[in-house]
């Protein structure tokens, strides 16, 4: 047995931990075969990020679940949930079962495959076993599973399996037509039609709010819980708000890059900040706050989804969107919250225990005993910048680069294994997470 003593809990203060695979003991003064001294420093849960894009199969030159999961051990995460634009998409029972066998041989923490939705496969998503969601592209993406047809009978058969529906919400109808007329402005006037305008036009706050306010009817339809995927402005935040009052079962995610960025670091950033939804408006990060701090977020979510930088490189219109963002979440959070922008109990909600309680995955979330001892410990002291050739995200860059963030990840423990020793990521045999 391992005990970590005098570590901070949140809401609880000052306690041991007592663990080997799964957490046996909290109290005082435990008796361990070992022990560290943790006084002073903050214990959560490990974090659970439900929205990543480690792009294997099809996409290793960009990441790999080897490099992906290392990259969220250092970043203090244990459990990750990928998305299913893959290539191939997980779509099928047997692609899901290949993607499982797969990322079990290479993953170093805990893992879950969400299951893409197609307007043809309702058979397939009934056969689905051990997932935590069904996912639904309203709006294009990196990949080719944007649904168009037959959303009602996916929603359905997500809640004949009691998964939620988890809903990247843009209005494609609005993307096309503004993609459209954006393009042939920006073929006569480069200049002032460059990624730093164009983006949050060609995608904008209308096709968000629309298309999110569509899923949430067709959710009430079906009867069926929804997370909303990335939501990124003022709309969607009220929009949220008022279907929790009239109790539809939604939920709201929120990325990292959507609280602390905004379009006007496109500027700065180029076709590095160019993402699916967009940076918005500082009125609409000041909205995504005011939602965080009054409990309609429910999620932090990465959205982890790297591309090389010479892809990044390429003019607005061949460049794809999606950036890193499993090794800085952490840090940004700890760090707002050294600023009394949210608190240490809203960073282990939103990144620990509601992940886990909305989509259903056992026995992580908490530190309490019986649990799996998937543990971060945090110097909420240390302060560092965000340096590209210290990040073992494939990528190697980040759009935090140089930002200077007070709160990091010392240790980390995937169901007690030691998968990060403050230097060093430790190989670890990751397993598939348990879903109800």
């Amino acid at each position: 047995m391992f005990c970590l003593r005098n570590c901070m809990l949140v809401a609880v203060g000052e306690r041991d931990v007592l663990f080997d695979s799964k957490i046996r003991k909290i109290g005082k003064n435990l008796r361990a075969d070992e022990s560290f001294d943790c006084r002073g420093m903050l214990l959560l849960p490990g974090l659970i990020d439900s929205h990543v894009h480690f792009r294997e199969p099809g996409g290793e030159h960009k990441e790999g679940w080897e490099t992906g999961s290392r990259a969220a051990a250092h970043g203090g995460i244990t459990c990750a949930l990928d998305m299913p634009n893959t290539s191939p998409p997980t779509t099928t029972v047997a692609a899901l079962e290949q993607k499982r066998k797969l990322v079990a041989s290479k993953s170093i923490i805990d893992f879950g495959l969400h299951f893409g939705a197609t307007s043809e496969n309702v058979a397939e998503i009934a056969k689905a076993r051990n997932i935590p969601s069904v996912k639904v592209f309203l709006g294009s993406s990196t990949g080719s599973l944007l649904l168009e047809e037959n959303i009602l009978s996916v929603f359905s058969a997500a809640k004949r399996k009691m998964k939620p529906a988890f809903v990247h919400a843009e209005d494609e109808g609005a993307i096309r037509k503004f993609s459209d007329v954006f393009r042939k402005r920006a073929a006569l006037n480069p200049k002032t039609y460059s990624a730093a305008t164009v983006h949050a036009m060609v995608r904008s706050n209308e096709a968000a709010a629309e298309s999110a306010s569509r899923a949430i009817r067709i959710a009430e339809k079906a009867g069926n819980r929804i997370h909303l995927a990335h939501c990124t402005t003022a709309e969607e935040a009220a929009i949220t708000a008022r279907a929790k009052k009239a109790g539809i079962p939604v939920t709201m995610e929120v990325t990292p890059h959507h609280l602390f960025l905004t379009a006007g670091d496109m500027k700065k950033l180029g076709n590095y900040g160019k993402v699916n939804p967009p940076l918005r408006s500082k009125k609409d990060v000041a909205a995504l706050w005011a939602a965080l701090r009054a409990g309609v977020v429910d999620t932090v979510g990465t959205d982890h989804a790297p591309h090389m930088r010479g892809e990044k490189d390429a003019d607005y219109w061949a460049a794809p969107s999606g950036m890193p963002g499993v090794e800085t979440v952490l840090p940004l959070l700890l760090d707002a919250s050294s600023k009394r922008m949210l608190s240490l109990g809203d960073v282990q909600r939103l990144c620990c225990e509601n992940p886990a309680r909305i989509f259903g995955i056992k026995n992580k979330g908490k530190i309490a005993v019986g649990y799996d001892a998937d543990l971060t410990l945090v110097d909420l002291k240390k302060v560092k910048r965000v340096r590209a050739e210290e990040l073992l995200a494939k990528c190697k860059w980040s759009a935090f680069e140089g930002a200077r963030l007070k709160g990091w990840p010392v240790r980390v423990w995937s169901r007690g294994a030691l998968v990060f020793d403050g230097e060093t990521v430790i190989p670890h045999e990751g397993k598939e997470a348990s879903f109800k």
